[in-house]
């Protein structure tokens, strides 16, 4: 977006779930999916249309408790809705861009597996694995995002995005987090990867 399409702003809205609740049933039950979309994520949606109408006008002590709401509840909100979009009903392989990518930095796509999962395993607490491609150095980058927005690299665009929240998994997982790993890249949306490494690239805007 340029300077000169620039419209005033609007809410955030929750989107729409691609696929049906139970389109992963058993690996994420439909139970999760109610409550992860509809509860869990519309929570966020509004919380931070609320935080913004609270910044407009408040007073000076207010800001830095309504600033760290606002980063909280909208990351909670973007990384859903790239989450849901990392999810595929129907099987997906890696597509070559990715792939290659991925093999120049981690040799197989096993072995980004094997250290993606690592990443969801030993996160504590609440948070997210994310792999994103750093433009600067030209890299994909494995981060750890504690709550929704500690720990992130700035400018990095998301590739993959994996909810390590217990509310992702634990109705259908219990407290196994590896579990939860295994299922994620069981119906990992591999072509939605390559979309977004593509347009992160440069090469699909």
């Amino acid at each position: 977006m340029n300077a000169s399409s620039w419209t005033a702003p609007s809410p955030y809205t929750l989107p729409d779930l691609p696929y049906a609740y139970e389109a992963f049933d058993p690996i994420i039950g439909p139970e999760t999916m109610r409550l992860h979309h509809d509860k869990h994520h519309a929570a966020y949606v509004k919380a931070a249309n609320e935080t913004v109408e609270r910044l407009d006008g408040c007073e000076a002590w207010q800001l830095p408790g309504l600033l760290s709401a606002l980063a909280f509840n909208v990351g909670g909100h973007l990384l859903h809705s790239q989450f849901w979009n990392c999810l595929s009903p129907e099987p997906t392989v890696p597509q070559p861009g990715l792939q290659s990518a991925v093999e120049a930095q981690w040799k197989t796509v096993d072995a980004f597996v094997e250290q993606f999962t690592a990443a969801i395993t030993t996160l504590s607490g609440a948070g997210w694995a994310v792999l994103s491609f750093e433009p600067n150095t030209s890299r994909l980058v494995i981060q750890q995002v504690h709550d929704h927005q500690g720990s992130i690299i700035c400018d990095a665009s998301p590739i993959i995005v994996a909810d390590a929240w217990e509310h992702a998994y634990y109705l259908d997982h219990r407290n196994d987090k590896a579990k939860w790993a295994e299922s994620f890249f069981s119906v990992l949306n591999w072509d939605h990867a390559e979309r977004q490494f593509t347009v992160a690239c440069g090469e699909g805007l």
